[in-house]
């Protein structure tokens, strides 16, 4: 569950960094980095501890993933605007994994790393539900160790939900935390990514949360052991349309209903949503409904009527998407821009609700 004991020489180079012993890293009110070698590749990782951490009591955690052309440490301080503030509320160990990425330039921008996740196993043209763009849609770069990707494909080829398994085990052995109380959730591409690993990991994962993102149709997918999702989106996200209409970049993402209906393998109450209201969700800004209430599997879905593509109770992106970097991360990604560090004075209800639904999950509430 967590380190014991550290062998000498590992142990000599951690005391100079300022301790070793049982439980991992002390708390410390910045982010640590973190390197796991998957498949040959060198994948990082950060992670913040809340300073209710003593390396003893098991915290859960929460494994958070960034959006397609965003980083591990611009999503939490330029797309979320600071949620550590809320893990440190919640009493939460977060992990922001990195994906794979490579040199190019999104839109005609400048070039920096174009970053994205695996979020389906296979195909870029056409899915198994048809095609997954129109004729016309926005090419966007293909990474170079992917081959050909046709005219719709945009996201990595490396074995991501093997790096996320593998992740999940290096966390339960290096860090006191409970290893069933894994929640996994993810902006854009990474909500996108959350998606499969919550179907393909669902024994190490207590519930999953998509935020502003869905596979493909074609891609929905049921879980191999039922655990609830959280699904909040943007009645005016044009990137990624909640009813499953081409977006504004001519590509197809499955409806939040589709999502629904696979999550509970097809279940009559996937069809039957009822009204959900959470004290944290501000009435006249979301309405939410809960489909399969009661079962295992239950999915709440909250629509943000006059939202766009952002996070839920933002007033805007600050610039760019969390295509930053902060200090931490700039040594590994030095062409991206510095973030603007996170406000810690605002309160976004987008974030409050996650973790009161990791919260209700583990208290069986939901």
């Amino acid at each position: 569950m967590r380190k014991i004991a550290c062998y000498l020489i590992l142990c000599a180079a951690i005391l100079i960094a300022g301790g070793c012993g049982r439980g991992g890293e002390a708390p410390s009110p910045e982010m640590q980095r973190h390197v796991l070698k998957h498949n040959e590749l060198l994948r990082e990782y950060f992670v913040y501890l809340p300073s209710s951490y003593d390396g003893e009591r098991e915290l859960p955690v929460a494994i958070f993933m960034h959006g397609y052309g965003g980083t591990a440490t611009g999503t939490e301080a330029e797309v979320t605007q600071g949620l550590n503030q809320y893990a440190e509320e919640y009493g939460y160990v977060m992990v922001y994994p990195q994906s794979t990425w490579f040199m190019s330039s999104v839109d005609g921008g400048d070039p920096g790393e174009v970053t994205s996740w695996n979020h389906i196993s296979d195909g870029f043209d056409t899915g198994p539900a048809g095609p997954i763009c129109s004729e016309d849609a926005t090419r966007y770069p293909c990474p170079p160790e992917c081959g050909n990707c046709g005219q719709c494909g945009w996201s990595s080829c490396h074995d991501d939900v093997g790096f996320l398994k593998a992740l999940i085990d290096r966390v339960v052995e290096d860090f006191a935390v409970a290893d069933n109380r894994f929640f996994v959730a993810g902006f854009n591409n990474g909500a996108m990514m959350a998606n499969r690993i919550g179907c393909e990991a669902a024994d190490k994962i207590a519930a999953v949360a998509l935020i502003g993102g869905r596979v493909e149709p074609g891609f929905e997918c049921t879980p191999a052991r039922p655990i609830p999702m959280l699904q909040v989106n943007g009645g005016k996200d044009e990137k990624v349309p909640a009813d499953g209409s081409q977006s504004e970049s001519g590509y197809f993402f499955a409806s939040t209903a589709s999502i629904t209906k696979y999550w509970n393998d097809g279940a009559a109450c996937a069809a039957d949503p009822k009204p959900w209201i959470s004290p944290v969700v501000p009435q006249d800004q979301a309405q939410c409904t809960i489909a399969c209430a009661g079962t295992a599997a239950p999915v709440i879905d909250c629509l943000w009527p006059e939202g766009n593509h952002r996070w839920p109770g933002t007033v805007d992106f600050r610039g760019n998407n969390g295509y930053c970097v902060t200090p931490l991360q700039a040594a590994s990604m030095p062409d991206q821009a510095i973030c603007v560090a996170p406000d810690e004075n605002t309160d976004f209800w987008g974030s409050r609700l996650l973790f009161e639904f990791f919260r209700a999950v583990a208290s069986g509430s939901v």
